[in-house]
């Protein structure tokens, strides 16, 4: 297998495991709005699931408190939407980790399409994220859904391979350098100053080999990607960072390590 097949393999993989969380909102002139993030399915050993960036939930749920809010879904591939009511499935979430975890079953992943998240590590949490070394990301960024027709939506995934710029025990960071991209998914390239805001939630997998095997371990949950602005008090043009929590932070059972959190630390 040749390079450029193997890296198009790892990006196909990938993208199997990241879903659009979305939720819908009726505007009172009738028109529908779409506010959306990115959920993976995580299988520990001990418990299957699902993982997102806790600011997407706590946005959806204060949604849910309007008169506008119609519902949230989980994206299928290929096939029927699960609604979802995250009020009554959340397991933990913490809003300085930003990371938070919910309730599905088998069946319901099962449905949706999608290939759980379990890992090469010999145990939990996989060994953190090293800097050069390979990853491999995906997520749905909110400026690739389109209506397809009324009430029909169309997600676009965004899949990258790349290495890692900085790692430490809070963060992971990613940064984007466009002389060196190559598209090997889709038939465009990667806009020029893209926004990414929607891949928060999703996930960062890290490549690793063992006894001649090729394989993968979990060791980010997307928080934050390069969102421009045309303010340069804000953004610095060209800078694209794209930012993953550990997911040592994610118990076995789904909770989060608080502990684990206070100890090692704020992120920069």
């Amino acid at each position: 297998m040749s390079d450029h097949d193997l890296g198009k393999a790892e990006l196909e993989f990938v993208g199997g495991l990241a879903a659009p969380l979305f939720w819908v909102l009726e505007r009172d002139d009738g028109n529908q709005m779409v506010k959306s993030g990115t959920v993976f399915f995580l299988d520990t050993g001990a418990r299957l699931f699902a993982v997102t960036a806790a600011h997407v939930v706590t946005e959806c749920l204060n949604d849910t408190k309007s008169s506008q809010f119609v519902r949230a879904m989980i994206g299928a591939n290929g096939g029927p939407a699960l609604t979802i009511h995250l009020g009554d499935r959340m397991i933990d979430g913490n809003q300085a980790i930003d990371i938070a975890t919910f309730e599905v079953t088998v069946e319901e992943v099962r449905s949706l399409r999608r290939v759980p998240v379990s890992g090469f590590q010999r145990a939990w949490p996989p060994p953190p994220a090293r800097v050069d070394h390979g990853v491999t990301l995906c997520g749905f960024p909110g400026k690739a859904r389109r209506w397809l027709a009324p009430r029909q939506l169309g997600f676009g995934s965004t899949a990258i391979a790349c290495v890692v710029t900085n790692s430490h025990a809070a963060c992971i960071s990613v940064q984007l350098e466009r002389d060196r991209l190559l598209r090997v998914l889709g038939d465009t390239d990667l806009p020029e100053d893209y926004d990414f805001g929607g891949i928060s939630g999703g996930p960062v997998l890290a490549m690793v080999e063992r006894g001649g095997l090729r394989g993968w371990t979990p060791v980010g949950v997307i928080f934050e990607g390069p969102n421009p602005t045309t303010d340069p008090t804000q953004a610095i043009q060209g800078l694209e960072i794209i930012r993953a929590r550990p997911t040592s932070f994610i118990n076995t059972d789904g909770t989060l390590d608080i502990a684990r959190w206070q100890s090692e630390g704020q992120p920069v």
